[in-house]
């Protein structure tokens, strides 16, 4: 029986797979989502203002100090004459598909269009089935995102909104110099296996020492009064200074940090800022150590987290954060493309939705008081049409070149994004790993001869997650910072040779056994967010604010975090800052146009929940990145590996 309560679709989502999955080591679910209803986010509870307020009223005078105080910027709902407003959204991709969802549900009296430039519709999320040469026997090789990670390790809250069927992630490893070497795994078991590696691996070299310059470092930091704080927290360096600095040394970085942008972010350690990669909680905590028991946390965090589990759906959502604590991934049987399939069949079904694909934007531009839209169809015909508000989901520097007059958002215009070769490979043979099984493993920038610029390697056949022919399978993964000069790129036929050579090399692995392999170039599909990424945007949301006077908006990976789960948090946020004309929380407080809440005292601070997106998706970049930082006990953080609820007293 469906409920007949609202609900988030997120939400709706991990209920039916949670309904269908087995959770286990090789927990999937192979039911479709596409022909479910899909339904809408419910207001969160009205106890969020007091629940904050009573875990951080005693921390007040920990909090840092905020410049000034700040209200809720408020924008008309409608188009000020009863008819139906006119809403745009730039990009088929998660991101953009997400924000549909929720434009569709929750801005009242709006059509809503969706324009994807290519005839194709979920963005990085691909997969194509193969023939393996058997009859009618096929591979799927998936070219995109196919893991989902909990956040129960982070200061946030963006998996709160969406969990599903469990995939076990298995051994790590790293490749250097010439051979694979299992990462701890945190098993006492394997104590002595871990041991002789640190003893006898190249890999290690350094590391004791690098580990002790870190926790002398950290030891020894003093506190700092709020000015040299702030000062502190508003400068950005690189992923690699920073740890270089740490360490006292760059053996390290280059060997263990390198690899891990590899696998993340595809980028430069020596170019990424710290400040927007997953080490900020790190290089945050050595400038600003938190007392013991309690971790500063962005305000917005909380919000988010409190308008979902104190919703008519918390009994399912804490049940499913509860779990997850304890899992390392999550995955669909067939990758994402189930979670792409269900929005997508979802905004079909929409009667005020739109959906525009092979249709390419050509530019933008502002013209009483309305963006002008300009567009060419699969016949090469031009037309343009005026909308209210437009959202882009598409790349930064993509947005940038559209929109008129020409060079109107310069600082988007300096954003980079790295292309990236995604090669799978299906050898019918099941025993090419030996002894090497688990997740895969990551090439450093330290590692010698890698002229092939692989990244790194998944074990695909190892997080099987469906029934297909047993076999070994892999993806492949090369290119990104290292092609950031190259004008061309290899053939698909080259990178498939290219690649399957490297694997051979690495896992050692006989050239005269059989494969089959497919290419697929993801061009400019991971956005780096390079040192002064922060001051890109907050100038770019005074170019948008400038140019477009609030009726256009951004949001997506090209901005903040990277990944399925964070994109999907944009597009909520920017969908429901557009649907209901203000910042969190979208429902039940009473905010007045003066940005205070009607249900608090006078006396009381009304700035406890920022509009960090505001009318650009920017307005938080645009603010002190110390102004929104709570210093909270760790036993508030729930649904977090170390609340005491899963650790015990």
């Amino acid at each position: 029986m469906t409920s007949k309560l609202p609900e988030d679709v997120l939400v709706s989502l991990l209920r039916s797979a949670y309904r269908n999955a087995r959770h286990g080591p090789h927990a999937r679910t192979s039911t479709s989502l596409a022909s479910r209803q899909l339904s809408y986010l419910a207001a969160p509870s009205s106890l969020l203002y007091s629940s904050i307020r009573k875990q951080i009223a005693c921390s007040r005078s920990g909090k840092l100090p905020r410049s000034q105080s700040r209200t809720f910027a408020t924008v008309e709902t409608d188009n000020g004459n009863g008819k139906t407003r006119e809403i745009a959204v730039l990009g088929g991709g998660v991101t953009g598909l997400t924000t549909a969802h929720y434009l569709a549900r929750h801005a009242k009296d709006a059509h809503i269009t969706l324009y994807e430039a290519s005839d194709r519709l979920g963005g990085w999320i691909h997969a194509e089935s193969v023939p393996t040469g058997d009859g009618d026997d096929k591979i799927l090789f998936q070219s995109g995102p196919r893991m989902l990670r909990p956040g129960a390790s982070t200061l946030k809250y963006d998996d709160l909104v969406f969990y599903d069927v469990v995939g076990a992630p298995g051994a790590r490893y790293i490749y250097y110099p010439d051979h694979l070497v299992k990462l701890p795994d945190g098993n006492r078991r394997n104590i002595l296996r871990m041991i002789w590696s640190f003893l006898t691996e190249p890999l290690w070299a350094g590391s004791l020492k690098s580990a002790f310059n870190a926790a002398r470092a950290m030891s020894n930091r003093k506190p700092l009064d709020d000015s040299s704080r702030e000062a502190l927290l508003e400068r950005d360096e690189s992923v690699g200074e920073f740890f270089d600095k740490l360490f006292k040394d760059d053996q390290y970085t280059n060997n263990m940090v390198s690899a891990v942008m590899h696998g993340i972010y595809g980028g430069d350690v020596y170019k990424l800022s710290v400040k927007h990669t997953i080490v900020e909680p790190r290089w945050r905590s050595a400038i600003l150590p938190a007392k013991p028991g309690q971790s500063w946390i962005e305000l917005k965090e909380l919000v988010l987290r409190d308008s979902l589990v104190k919703g008519p759906n918390r009994i399912q959502i804490r049940k499913l954060a509860d779990k997850a604590v304890h899992w390392n991934t999550m995955a669909f049987e067939d990758g994402l493309l189930t979670l792409k399939d269900g929005l997508i069949e979802d905004l079909r079904n929409q009667e005020n939705v739109t959906i525009k694909t092979g249709t390419p934007v050509t530019s933008l531009a502002y013209k009483d008081d309305r963006v002008a839209v300009t567009t060419t169809d699969k016949t090469k015909q031009e037309q343009t049409k005026n909308y209210d508000h437009v959202i882009s989901t598409i790349f930064s520097k993509h947005l940038a070149g559209l929109v008129e007059p020409k060079g109107s958002l310069p600082s988007l215009a300096q954003t980079h994004a790295v292309t990236i070769m995604v090669v799978n490979i299906w050898f019918p043979n099941p025993n090419l790993l030996a002894n090497n099984h688990g997740f895969g493993y990551l090439i450093p920038t330290s590692t010698p001869d890698n002229d092939e610029c692989i990244l790194g390697v998944l074990f695909d056949s190892d997080m099987q997650l469906g029934s297909e022919r047993p076999g070994t399978k892999l993806t492949v993964m090369m290119g990104g910072h290292y092609w950031d000069d190259w004008v061309e790129y290899p053939t698909e036929d080259a990178a498939r040779q290219i690649a399957l050579q490297a694997v051979q090399r690495h896992l050692g692995i006989d050239p005269a056994e059989e494969s089959v392999s497919h290419a697929y170039l993801a061009r400019e599909c991971l956005p780096q967010h390079f040192v002064g990424h922060r001051n890109r945007m907050k100038e770019a949301h005074y170019n948008l604010l400038t140019t477009f006077q609030g009726r256009l908006s951004v949001a997506g990976p090209s901005y903040t975090t990277i990944g399925v789960i964070p994109s999907m948090r944009a597009g909520f946020e920017a969908a429901m800052r557009v649907a209901r004309g203000r910042g969190p929380p979208w429902f039940g407080y009473g905010i007045d146009k003066e940005g205070k809440d009607e249900n608090e005292d006078e006396d009381e601070d009304n700035d406890i929940t920022p509009d960090h997106v505001g009318d650009t998706g920017l307005k938080g970049f645009a603010e002190p990145y110390s102004e929104n930082l709570f210093q909270v006990k760790k036993s508030y953080l729930t649904f977090k590996k170390w609340h005491p609820k899963y650790n015990g007293p």
